[in-house]
């Protein structure tokens, strides 16, 4: 018997509630690495892309083989998003009175399935350490990648231990560098040639993972990939350093991009954070091609801050900001099944997608 897909789960399950409705799919129904696609169009034609959770990465079971750190990362991986009472209490309420959830998530996702005519480049910068950077652009990947037919790109663009690669599920994915490096000499003919330099996180997901210290590509050869990349992945999310102006591949990564990302913890030190890359965002001229979008972090569930009220308290002031709350099971450090996560993060994250792609839209880069 053939193996069933994540994507045909999906399907089939959207099938079967009557979410999946008649929508403009991929241009001629392109297969999966076809230049330029489209996403399903229009919020009538949206669906839920996570009501199915991904297939657990890695050992399922424990078994004599299975060392201790792949012990601790199956367990951790299958701890829910909300406590067992907060779960048990809206299972209880479900049987007494309806929920829109659902149709939110579903119109909360519609950006993210919009019509990309030309490739789309999304750099997720970090104000300083341990705000969520990385798990916020494996979040926007594997939305994206669930969302829309079309192909993906996550790119982990970290100096040396980056873990995008291990958040989507891959933890052994070549580095870019190796990619860069042989698509510099010969730019790939084909999505088979450009996917060969990657690896698959998914139908649609293609991923380059932690990259060794020192030894970099450097800017042009990043230049080469990313255009194959462009060809062939509509959009595709770079995981960056800290930034701007800090690291090189970081400086790069955002003159390419449409849309930069901005993710800062919800913090007094957060916040201003957001304000003063905003100030030095609109002084600079080298920047305007490129838009930026921040997102409030939750990475600590007793914060004394709440990345919404600060995010509306800054978007009163004219900066485009979102909030990305605390989640028990993204706070594990490891893969995430999106069907585990908190209602109120999969539906902020669906947002964030949204509303990112749609200003990249709005901008043509350097």
């Amino acid at each position: 018997m053939e193996p069933i897909s994540r994507r045909d789960l999906i399907a089939r399950e959207q099938a079967a509630t009557g979410h999946l409705t008649a929508g403009h799919a991929h241009p001629g129904s392109v297969p999966p690495g076809a230049p330029s696609g489209a996403g399903r169009a229009g919020a009538a034609a949206a669906a839920d892309p996570w009501s199915s959770p991904a297939p657990a990465a890695g050992p399922v079971a424990g078994g004599p083989f299975e060392s201790d750190a792949e012990q601790r990362r199956r367990r951790l991986r299958s701890r829910p998003g909300e406590p067992w009472l907060v779960r048990t209490a809206r299972a209880a309420k479900g049987l007494v009175s309806s929920d829109d959830y659902p149709q939110r998530l579903v119109a909360a996702t519609a950006g993210a399935q919009a019509a990309v005519s030309t490739g789309r480049r999304l750099a997720v910068i970090g104000s300083r350490g341990g705000a969520g950077k990385t798990t916020t652009a494996a979040l926007l990947a594997s939305l994206y990648a669930a969302a829309r037919q079309d192909t993906i790109a996550a790119v982990d663009l970290a100096p040396a231990g980056g873990t995008l690669a291990l958040r989507l599920g891959v933890p052994d994915a070549p580095a870019i560098d190796e990619a860069a490096a042989v698509l510099q000499q010969v730019p790939a003919a084909s999505a088979d040639e450009l996917r060969r330099q990657l690896a698959s996180a998914g139908a649609n997901l293609w991923v380059a993972g932690e990259r060794a210290l020192g030894g970099h590509a450097g800017s042009a050869a990043l230049s080469a990939a990313g255009q194959s990349i462009s060809r062939y992945c509509p959009v595709a999310v770079y995981d960056c350093a800290t930034g701007p102006g800090e690291n090189p591949d970081t400086n790069w990564a955002i003159g390419a991009a449409q849309m930069a990302v901005l993710v800062a913890p919800a913090s007094v030190a957060g916040v201003q954070d957001v304000r003063r890359t905003a100030a030095a965002w609109a002084a600079t001229p080298e920047l305007a091609g490129t838009g930026l979008l921040a997102v409030l972090t939750q990475t600590d569930a007793d914060a004394p801050l709440n990345p919404m009220s600060e995010a509306k308290a800054l978007a009163r002031d004219g900066l485009a900001v979102l909030p990305l709350g605390y989640d028990r099971h993204l706070a594990s450090g490891v893969e995430f099944e999106p069907g585990l996560m908190s209602r109120a993060v999969r539906l902020q994250a669906a947002e964030l997608a949204s509303t990112a792609l749609a200003l990249a839209m709005e901008h043509t880069g350097r």
